[in-house]
């Protein structure tokens, strides 16, 4: 039991940005004529963009917030069963979007922990732990979905995120470090300017999801932009002293949250638009094998990482090529997150049990300029030429950018994910 807790915890750790976003996506699809059920999808997509950043304000032990982090995953869970009540539907989102964002770096940080101090192993038990727990997954979600009943998953998601707490306790219980830690919760705010800036952010991004879904006026458009511009300047400015500190190590990890955050998040809508069916499903399984797939292509040529991502990003702008250019954008990612990881792990300069946060950080800070650079590019756009901004996540909307509209945003994002991989290609380069 213990050995299938802990491999349930690997499943979720690695899975569980999608999974609840999923559950959270297919409540709301079956539910669209009720605004109630988009809340908490909405706050889920907020919080789970955002939750790194608020563990700048947490000092807490490493194996307390994988604790808390699953805990939250049950409580969430359990809550949007209620999400017919607003307050029960805006709170289930919300912790579980804490849970999806921090489950995976704090469970990252307690495994090498233990790796590391040689008190812990994944072992093929635990795989076979984890193909059991997604053939059940699997069939409970397509059982839910066909009996339209998905309170049914949400009742499985709280049971495993309870399996994956008390997993993650065994393990941390076996590591003599974090044996006798501080347990006492501690929450500091540096300063309130932070705090602003971080309000901000959850609120425009929330404005920013939100406007996915519902059509708002090319006036409110013109608005966000404008305030997404300042907050991308504030939210630079307010990651400048440790982007100074790991330089250019810091200019990595953002640029692996930009890439991330283009392939799947931007790349989803474009297609879906493009190509005129659903995309999500084959770009995140593209996404995982890239992934997996990236640090054994290229073990022994590690320096054709960032020449791939480049090549990927061209091959995007072509119909023929485009999902294997994503291919080798994931290529990258799982090829550099590696080498990313060592270098953090073994940067003197950092406490290693806040090396992956900080990673995690700085990423967040990346998949949230590349989304602000997005949805400002498309809502200039949408108010200039009077058309529908809701037409860049809908072809079903007659008033939306036309096909040549499209595909020169298309150009304009990539150019702009390119040059950013070739700066810090330049600068990794040279640091390597």
């Amino acid at each position: 039991m213990n050995i299938f807790n802990e491999g349930v915890l690997d499943l979720l750790a690695n899975a569980g940005v999608a999974i609840p976003y999923f559950f959270c996506l297919t409540l709301y699809n079956q539910n669209k004529n009720i605004f109630t059920y988009a809340l908490p999808f909405l706050m889920l997509y907020t919080f789970r963009a955002l939750g790194m950043l608020l563990t700048t304000f947490i000092t807490l032990p490493a194996s307390t917030m994988l604790a808390m982090s699953s805990l939250f995953g049950v409580i969430g869970s359990l809550c949007i069963l209620g999400a017919a009540n607003p307050v029960l539907g805006i709170i289930g989102g919300v912790l579980l979007g804490l849970a999806s964002s921090w489950i995976w770096p704090y469970y990252l940080t307690v495994r090498s922990r233990g790796q590391m101090d040689k008190e812990f192993k994944f072992n093929r038990m635990h795989t076979l732990s984890v193909l059991i727990t997604l053939v059940i997954l699997v069939a409970v979600q397509l059982i839910a979905t066909k009996t339209q009943f998905l309170g049914l998953s949400f009742v499985l998601l709280a049971f495993l995120f309870l399996a994956a707490m008390v997993g993650g306790m065994h393990i941390t219980h076996r590591l003599t470090f974090y044996q006798g830690l501080e347990k006492k919760p501690k929450f500091k705010v540096n300063s309130l300017f932070s705090l602003i800036v971080l309000a901000s952010l959850v609120m425009l991004i929330f404005i920013v999801r939100y406007t996915r879904l519902k059509t708002v006026s090319n006036t409110f458009d013109l608005i966000i932009s404008i305030v997404a511009i300042v907050l991308f300047l504030f939210l630079a400015y307010y990651q400048i002293g440790i982007h100074k500190k790991l330089f250019p190590v810091s200019l990595v990890a953002i640029n692996r949250g930009v890439v991330m955050n283009y392939v799947m998040l931007y790349a989803i809508f474009d297609s879906t638009i493009r190509f005129g069916f659903n995309t999500l499903m084959l770009i995140y399984a593209l996404y995982l094998i890239g992934f997996e797939l990236g640090p054994i292509l290229l073990k022994n040529h590690q320096s054709w990482r960032y020449p791939l991502l480049l090549m990927g990003l061209v091959l995007a702008l072509f119909n023929y090529t485009y999902f294997l250019g994503l291919f080798l954008c994931a290529i990258f990612v799982g090829t550099d997150n590696r080498i990313l990881n060592d270098a953090l792990y073994k940067n003197t300069d950092l406490d290693s049990e806040r090396a992956f946060l900080i990673k995690y950080q700085l990423s967040c800070v990346g998949n949230v300029s590349q989304q602000l650079v997005y949805m400002t590019t498309i809502y200039f756009i949408s108010y200039f030429m009077k058309i529908n901004a809701l037409g860049f996540f809908n072809n079903h909307i007659t008033d939306g950018p036309t096909n040549g509209v499209l595909y020169g945003v298309h150009i304009f994002i990539t150019a702009v994910v390119f040059l950013y991989a070739a700066i810090t290609f330049y600068f990794a380069r040279e640091k390597e």
